[in-house]
């Protein structure tokens, strides 16, 4: 008996819930338009908050390294090999190592530096390479400046230091003091003077693997270049403070919104309210019922404002890193989440608003 009582009233309620919405529909489209804006800013913001280090780190990785490494004796092979197995988890684009020495070219005096040309490719994509790479040691590269001033192309031979005949392979432009240099592909077997470093990781997290090397490799010196990583990490740091304070500002006037919209309809339905005070109805009972309405526009708001603020961040993704972002199904949940208790707080001032109706003094105006 009383589980039948508890259905009807449940039935009665939640149709009663329903005629609200039928009944008061610009109002209640009102609320779910704020609500679903507001949810669209959460939602895209968010999104961009968690998918935007990603992006940037990867624009920043075509800028070159951001990490030069130094040690005692030089950089030997066996270091390559423990840098790359502790850096494996942050992300480790490259690593090229450099031995560098002095060489005449074509009776020229030049720069060489041998090295694993295609991990130093890897750390600079931004280079420009004419011609294939050479993967055989002993084969080279020669940066453009180099091959202007002697006449080198893909595809050339050189007479190093006036004995041994080089093949050019490639011609490399890097838009810098590389342009002067040829570069011999070596085998794993040499000490390096120095390995240039591209690692995904940013700011504090770029910094404590930087320590966590230096500690577990000692001989080992790691330094950051600066110009590379405090860029990568004051963009991160104005982008995460621009999408705080926009979602912050969408959420705050959603709440007014929903807020201001609910109290002018506690205003529109004073009579109603009264009347169900009058046949029995006690305030917890009209408090839950507003704040009722109040959960389902948020939760539908929040769901809408997945599905737009998912459209947002594709938007903003392909215009700032030309690249899509995936739909993340806990974010959805999250927002939706938000939206609906949001959404209740805003209405609990309108709630209270409502139970505080005298039934007797709007009755007497019928």
């Amino acid at each position: 008996m009383v589980s039948r009582l508890r259905s009807s009233n449940l039935k009665l309620f939640l149709s009663a819930l329903i005629g609200v919405f039928i009944r008061r529909r610009s109002r209640s489209t009102v609320a779910l338009i704020a609500i679903s804006l507001g949810a669209t800013a959460f939602f895209g913001m968010l999104t961009i908050y968690y998918d935007a280090p990603r992006r940037l780190s990867e624009i920043f990785r075509a800028y070159g390294a951001n990490v030069l490494l130094t040690g005692e004796g030089g950089v030997t092979k066996e270091d390559i090999a423990n840098v790359k197995a502790l850096l494996s988890e942050n992300g480790l684009a490259g690593i090229a190592p450099y031995e560098y020495k002095s060489a005449l070219l074509n009776g020229r005096s030049v720069t060489t530096a041998r090295t694993d040309l295609a991990q130093a490719f890897a750390v600079n994509p931004y280079w420009q390479v004419s011609g294939e790479l050479p993967s055989v040691a002993g084969e080279a590269a020669a940066g453009y400046d180099l091959a202007e001033a002697l006449n080198l192309k893909a595809g050339s031979k050189a007479l190093l230091d006036n004995a041994k005949e080089i093949a050019i392979r490639a011609v490399v432009k890097t838009g810098g003091g590389g342009d002067e240099v040829l570069y011999i592909s070596a085998d794993d077997n040499f000490t390096a003077d120095l390995a240039e470093l591209s690692v995904s990781a940013s700011g504090d997290a770029l910094q404590t693997a930087m320590n966590d090397l230096s500690a577990k490799l000692p001989r080992l010196t790691p330094k950051l270049i600066k110009r590379v990583a405090n860029s990568e990490t004051v963009v991160l740091k104005k982008l995460n403070a621009l999408m705080t304070l926009v979602t912050i500002a969408a959420i705050a006037l959603t709440m007014i919104c929903v807020s201001s919209t609910m109290a002018a309809t506690v205003a529109e339905r004073q009579k109603e309210i009264g009347l169900k005070k009058a046949i029995g109805a006690e305030n917890r009972d009209i408090i839950a019922e507003f704040l009722s309405e109040a959960l389902v526009l948020g939760l539908f708001g929040g769901a809408l404002g997945s599905l737009f603020g998912f459209a947002l961040a594709n938007f903003v993704s392909l215009s700032a890193f030309s690249t899509s972002v995936g739909f993340n199904f806990v974010l959805a949940l999250a927002t939706i989440a938000v939206s609906a208790v949001f959404t209740a707080a805003a209405a609990i001032f309108p709630a209270y608003s409502a139970a505080r109706v005298n039934p007797i003094a709007v009755l007497r105006e019928e």
